[in-house]
């Protein structure tokens, strides 16, 4: 009764149209034939219609119990009306799916069936279509034959059955040439290619695809040029929008220009045969350089033949998966890892961790790799092979000026040369930059996929991707957090823990044979090493010493050179103080030294004059940020020996400077080159006697001191007369005054 109460303030409108229904109703059941004056949509715009629960049955395909369910659980709109034997259940029609509603509809006429017209007699004769066409017509012809063949065997009653199994084994691979041209495909398509044989008398050619598009896109059949440009024009994007959100767009203007409509599938059928004609246009279009550089540009083949060890370097830098303790901080992060690979052998030669992608690691890695090199080739740790070509990264770091030197007229006058100049007369020839995004170019690429595996053996690792983070940093997965926490699996190692680490994995990977379609066909990276340094002792033979550096000669040229300003401190450098008694004595603020450096000797310099003289090798002054302020009282054993040998420094300066002043004070003077007044010297005879009354003045005032007297002193009569009465006159004062016991 709840449905009915809510239905009633819509009854209004519907009284009519119940009335109707319900007299009819009993005249029928009376055998009583009356006339329907309803109009023929039995008065579907204003009214309801009301339907039995065997008739709920037949349109919705239930049972009786389900509708009833449903009634009492009020999805249906019902009401009790009088019939034949008491009272009967009405169900409203609109309360119902649509596709029952639809149902009703064409039962009782209201929707006109839809008749399915077969399509028209229109194909064209094998001679006139493309072999693609004529191919297709009949391996469609094909499957229609061997659909009937499995229908016609079906018994009564099993005839879906039968389709749905043909279909199923045809997909499986039962019938595998007919599946890799057409595709998986279903029964009704095969029914409704069925009709179209029927309807053309059984020829073939009817089921070659009717629609075909030429070369620029524009379609043949379907979509016209206006079409066709508005499509593309929204397709051809590069934020790569849906086809379906380019249907609404075409749709939408088409429609505001008064136009016909298209459908999605034809725009499918248009695109799809559109990126077939232009792939490289729609990829750089939709996806950019990148992908077109990737998917469609034409790669260059490489000969590794025509190669050797040693004569091409590859260089990059990659982010490291799993985090390192920070050397000052301690905190863990993500570091990089710079390498040089050999391109011949693919083996890696030297690499260096860093905090970042910097100049002192790619300089570290490189003369790693050279003095590794150099000790395979020729079994001495003091000798280093000099690569002729550098294939490396376009980042920054590698192009720093500490490289490439400074450009131009500038370079010249200064001396400002890069490293790569100054291996020139050691054989080495060039550097290949690659291109932004192009790692096709560095063979080393491939081998960061490799270590990988390295990576995900270490303990905190943090996945090279967001999709391949491990399960405890994902997000609600506490019973992983949990387990990496009883597991320590956060612990991060220090740089020196993780150089070893991967020093032992770089050896296993040197070691691993490789596929055999690989550069070096299935060989190792170290056999293929060995090898290919056997071919270079032949092919340079004498050439090849010219090749060999020495270790510190190679560290002399790899410090990089720049000017200081000379200051009270010495050399000020990242933040350091590098002094040496050399350069006590030289101007301050005023002259521009050139220093030179070692990343791996970083408490140290060389200084040098501006024209190349070397000047000294200055030590860090100070160092740790300075001295402690009361490291006697305050500091550590280290704070004071700091402090001593920085006070020792100060000290010894200052007395070889003042003994170094005094000595050339008197040398000039004994040398007759001391000025007196008005700019005379003193002649030698002067000099003595003023060194004779200097000796008497001396021994007076030793004398005094011994006697308790100033016999340095004589008073003429004139003063000690007025001394004399100076005391007369203190003594009268003294007794006039009668204080005795102050005198």
């Amino acid at each position: 009764m709840s449905n009915i109460i809510a239905f009633l303030p819509e009854m209004k409108h519907q009284v009519k149209g119940v009335n109707q229904g319900v007299n009819q109703g009993v005249n029928l059941n009376n055998e009583v034939n009356t006339s329907n004056n309803s109009d023929r949509y039995n008065q579907l715009q204003g009214n309801e219609v009301w339907i039995s629960v065997s008739e709920g049955v037949n349109l919705i395909r239930i049972s009786k119990v389900a509708i009833h369910k449903n009634r009492k659980a009020g999805k249906y709109v019902t009401q009790l009306v009088q019939g034949n034997g008491g009272m009967q259940c009405r169900i409203a029609l609109s309360s119902l799916p649509i596709d029952a509603q639809m149902r009703w509809r064409k039962e009782h006429g209201f929707v006109p069936e839809k008749v399915e017209e077969l399509p028209e007699k229109t194909c064209k004769p094998f001679d006139e279509m493309s072999e693609q066409q004529r191919q297709k017509a009949l391996d469609r012809y094909d499957l229609v034959t061997a659909y009937q063949k499995a229908i016609a065997k079906a018994q009564h009653g099993k005839i879906l059955d039968a389709k749905e199994s043909f279909i199923a084994r045809y997909a499986a691979g039962e019938l595998p040439v007919l599946l890799e041209r057409l595709g998986v495909t279903t029964w009704k398509t095969i029914d409704l290619w069925i009709k179209t044989l029927r309807a053309n008398k059984g020829q073939p050619s009817c089921l070659a695809p009717s629609y075909r598009y030429t070369r620029e896109g524009s379609a043949v059949v379907g979509i016209s040029m206006e079409q066709g440009e508005m499509i593309l024009a929204y397709y051809l994007h590069g934020n790569q929008p849906k086809i379906s959100e380019v249907v609404r767009k075409v749709n939408r203007k088409l429609y505001e220009r008064g136009a016909e409509q298209v459908t999605e599938r034809r725009v499918r059928r248009f695109l799809r045969e559109y990126n077939i004609n232009n792939e490289a246009q729609v990829v750089m279009a939709r996806e950019g350089e990148k992908a077109y550089n990737d998917k469609c540009a034409p790669f260059i083949k490489r000969n590794n033949d025509r190669i050797l060890p040693g004569d091409v370097m590859v260089s990059d830098g990659h982010k490291i998966a799993f985090q390192i303790q920070h050397p000052v901080s301690g905190k863990p992060m993500r570091m990089m890892l710079i390498s040089h690979q050999d391109q011949y052998s693919r083996a890696i030669l030297g690499w260096e961790i860093m905090p970042s992608e910097n100049t002192a690691a790619i300089a570290s890695s490189l003369r790693r790799s050279m003095l590794w090199l150099g000790n395979i080739l020729t079994g001495e740790d003091a000798l280093a092979f000099v690569p002729r070509v550098m294939n490396i990264d376009n980042g920054k770091a590698f192009k720093s000026r500490y490289f490439t030197g400074l450009k131009g007229l500038t370079m010249e006058a200064v001396g400002g040369f890069g490293l790569y100049d100054q291996l020139k007369p050691f054989g080495f020839k060039g550097v290949n930059y690659s291109k932004p995004y192009n790692g096709q170019e560095k063979t080393i690429e491939r081998f960061w996929g490799n270590f990988a595996e390295m990576e995900r053996s270490m303990p905190n690792y943090t996945g090279t991707s967001i999709a391949m983070k491990p399960a405890h940093l994902r997000r609600g997965e506490y019973m992983h957090r949990e387990i990496a926490s009883k597991l320590q699996l956060n612990t991060a190692p220090t740089i020196a823990e993780a150089h070893y680490l991967i020093a032992l994995w770089m050896h296993e990977n040197n070691l691993r044979p490789t596929s055999k379609t690989s550069k070096i066909g299935g060989k190792s990276p170290y056999e293929a090493l060995e090898e290919g340094l056997v071919l270079l002792r032949e092919r340079e033979k004498e050439l090849l010493a010219e090749r060999l550096i020495s270790r510190d000669e190679l560290t002399f040229l790899m410090m990089p050179q720049i000017t200081r300003t000379l200051k009270r401190n010495g050399i000020t450098l990242f933040g350091r103080n590098y002094f040496s008694p050399e350069l006590h004595d030289l101007a301050k603020g005023q002259r521009e030294l050139t220093v030179r450096y070692d990343f791996d000797r970083i408490d140290g310099v060389a200084v040098y004059h501006p024209n190349g003289e070397f000047i000294c090798f200055a030590q860090e002054y100070c160092p740790n940020g300075g001295i402690h302020p009361a490291a006697k009282f305050l500091g550590t054993p280290e704070d004071v020996a700091e402090y001593h040998k920085a006070a020792n420094i100060k000290n010894s300066l200052h007395r070889a400077t003042r003994r170094s002043a005094k000595t050339g004070l008197l040398n000039a003077a004994e040398k007759g080159f001391t000025p007196l007044l008005q700019g005379e010297v003193m002649p030698d005879v002067v000099r003595q006697q003023v060194k004779a009354a200097e000796e008497q003045a001396q021994k007076e005032a030793e004398r005094a001191l011994m006697t308790g007297t100033d016999g340095g002193y004589r008073l003429t009569a004139q003063e000690e007369q007025e001394r004399a009465v100076a005391d007369c006159k203190r003594e009268l004062e003294y007794y006039s005054s009668g204080d005795e016991d102050d005198y």
